[in-house]
């Protein structure tokens, strides 16, 4: 994806306060910028947020503050914490669906790919989320149609099943920002 440049384009990575993937933050952030985005950090405040393997990361903004008129993006990442901490965070489903019903790229990976499905964006559309029976329920409850695809991209919505998936999670991230 060397080619693609997105210059100009601002992507907002919210990351869970604690237990993320580290490779779901880091290494999505760093094919973004490696791209030309600027890339923010957000989280359910503003604070150090602490990975699964002790990385840190400082979320600027609370996701109840972000603008989501200031972003071409929003990236959700994920990580042990995210059914506690992502999954009935309103403020979080609402940023989702504003970005979705307003034509803006809105990305998932992991166990983040639920909050799409509470935010009601897959219905009737395929999805994937890390192996987790609850996960998976979630979806089919949501009316998604799981599928054991690692990388879905549909339209503006790209979901990846975990951080084996990031390169491409980033690729099709940085490909759907540069139209």
């Amino acid at each position: 994806m060397a080619d693609k440049r997105i210059e100009g384009k601002k992507v907002l990575l919210v990351a869970p306060q604690t237990q993320f993937r580290e490779e779901e933050v880091f290494e999505t952030k760093r094919i973004l910028e490696r791209a030309g985005a600027e890339v923010g950090i957000a989280s359910t405040e503003a604070r150090t947020c602490r990975g699964m393997r002790e990385g840190t990361v400082e979320a600027k903004v609370a996701i109840a503050d972000v603008n989501p008129d200031g972003y071409d993006a929003v990236v959700l990442a994920g990580g042990s914490s995210v059914p506690a901490l992502f999954w009935n965070d309103k403020a979080l489903g609402e940023l989702v669906s504003g970005m979705a019903a307003t034509g803006k790229v809105v990305a998932a990976i992991s166990l983040s790919t639920v909050v799409l499905a509470r935010a009601q964006l897959l219905e009737d559309r395929a999805a994937t989320v890390y192996f987790l029976p609850e996960a998976i329920d979630e979806l089919k409850n949501a009316g998604a149609i799981y599928s054991e695809e690692k990388l879905i991209v549909d339209g503006q919505l790209i979901m990846a099943e975990g951080p084996e998936q990031v390169r491409g999670f980033g690729d099709a991230i940085v490909s759907a920002l540069a139209g």
